[in-house]
């Protein structure tokens, strides 16, 4: 069980890095973009190169989310149940969401063949490197729903705010 937390820490650390490092690439090149208009000058591929940045920190930050337990949550009525129905209740959650991003993850092996083919014109490159991003994210997130089911289960996981209460 130890090392099973320990690879989640180190994965969930990873994982949030690359978002950052992703989100400043995405940052420099709006503010470049947006400093550049008024001379009418662009940079060939940038807007390209936002979307993925965009399209990867958000599919990456919804695994993310799952690991630190920050996904949205709506606690009004299991707060006032009971701890077991609302271990219960946490448990089937991620259960399923872990069932929701499976299916995504064998849904989007069609939807990378067809359209991943097509070459992504400022770079000269298959879609498909792109579209990757979405399975992996979601086979991450299937991955973090199982280690904290795994980890609530066995009593390794702090259950007293199952979810992150809203502001």
């Amino acid at each position: 069980m130890e090392q099973l937390e320990k690879a989640n820490r180190i994965l969930t650390h990873l994982l949030e890095t690359v978002m950052v490092i992703l989100f400043a690439v995405f940052l420099v090149i709006v503010v470049t973009k947006v400093m550049l208009r008024p001379f009418d000058t662009a940079i060939y591929g940038v807007d390209e190169l936002v979307k993925i940045a965009f399209l990867t920190t958000s599919a990456i930050g919804g695994a993310v989310a799952i690991s630190k337990r920050e996904h949205i949550a709506i606690t009004f009525f299991i707060d006032i149940m009971p701890r077991a129905i609302k271990i219960g209740l946490y448990v089937l959650g991620l259960a399923l969401i872990a069932a929701l991003n499976a299916t995504l993850v064998y849904l989007s092996i069609d939807w990378i063949a067809g359209p991943g083919n097509n070459i992504w014109q400022p770079f000269g490159m298959r879609q498909s490197y792109v579209f990757v991003v979405v399975p992996i994210a979601c086979s991450l997130a299937v991955a973090f729903s199982l280690v904290k089911i795994i980890l609530t289960l066995a009593g390794r996981e702090n259950t007293d705010i199952l979810w992150m209460p809203e502001d």
